[in-house]
């Protein structure tokens, strides 16, 4: 796989543009509930709200419609959500401010507000980010691709150029697909190091793809919403239905892909059937 777009050459008129946490890779509690909660307690001395943190990060990134949000857009829901019982966390409104206002919410962009800052707040934030990633490469052999997935990405690579499209480390993912086996199935990795989903794909439609001809394969209204902001189809890969969603993928929604059947009809009921699977 190639890194962003380096060694990248179009090969096909199909693109298949593909989450990897919680779509490909069985990852979402493990990495939210093992790593990322219990270190921004730990990071940010918040060990007596644990209880009401933890039950907040699960609700905000396994649950509801906010599942798929940047790490960072989580904090600041939770931070907020700490606010509402009154907790105010110092620096809380630092972090919101980067979030709202950044082009991008990314480790690079991330450090270089640091730099150009020098808040307290935001290098906690970059510490726990840098945490996080480091300790998700010790937790890699535990994670698993969902059923059928390799043999639905078979089938899409040899009909379509696949891009892995993720707001995952990108050097976790390419670990985690090479482990497996998968990462001979994608072209590229778009990770969390180049910024939002939305212009990821962009990048990819810019190197000549048809809006008609790109889906995008996610578990979260977030990469819905990165799909329609291209003007591109979306096909969800269902939380605890993942393989039912991968063999709808491969048997219904791909043939309609290729042959021009993908209508607007279809992709309601798509996205309906995401939104029943969450909340909020």
């Amino acid at each position: 796989m190639a890194n962003v777009l380096g060694d990248f050459t179009k090969k096909r008129e199909f693109l298949a543009c593909i989450d990897s946490d919680g779509c490909v890779m069985d990852t979402v509690r493990i990495k939210h509930m093992d790593v990322f909660c219990p270190e921004l307690i730990r990071t940010f001395a918040l060990e007596d709200q644990a209880d009401l943190i933890t039950s907040a990060w699960e609700d905000i990134n396994l649950h509801s419609i906010t599942r798929g949000i940047s790490r960072f857009e989580s904090v600041v829901l939770v931070f907020d959500r700490l606010k509402n019982h009154g907790v105010e966390v110092p620096g809380g409104e630092e972090i919101a401010a980067w979030v709202a206002t950044s082009n991008e919410l990314s480790t690079a962009t991330l450090k270089q507000e640091v730099l150009r800052t020098g808040s307290l707040a935001l290098r906690k934030l970059q510490q726990w980010n840098t945490t996080c990633n480091r300790r998700i490469q010790t937790l890699e052999p535990t994670f698993e691709p969902f059923s059928g997935v390799e043999n639905s990405l078979r089938q899409l690579h040899a009909v379509a150029d696949v891009a892995v499209v993720s707001a995952a480390n990108e050097s976790a993912i390419a670990s985690e697909w090479n482990r497996y086996g998968l990462a001979r199935h994608a072209d590229v990795i778009f990770g969390q190091e180049v910024g939002s989903k939305a212009n990821s794909i962009a990048t990819m439609l810019a190197c000549g793809y048809e809006g008609r001809k790109v889906v995008m394969v996610g578990d979260s209204m977030g990469d819905a919403q990165a799909a329609a902001a291209n003007g591109v189809a979306f096909v969800p890969i269902l939380p605890g239905r993942e393989a039912e969603s991968w063999r709808r993928l491969q048997e219904e929604a791909l043939p309609k892909l290729l042959h021009g059947t993908f209508r607007p009809a279809y992709q309601a009921e798509l996205l309906a059937a995401l939104r029943s699977a969450l909340h909020g």
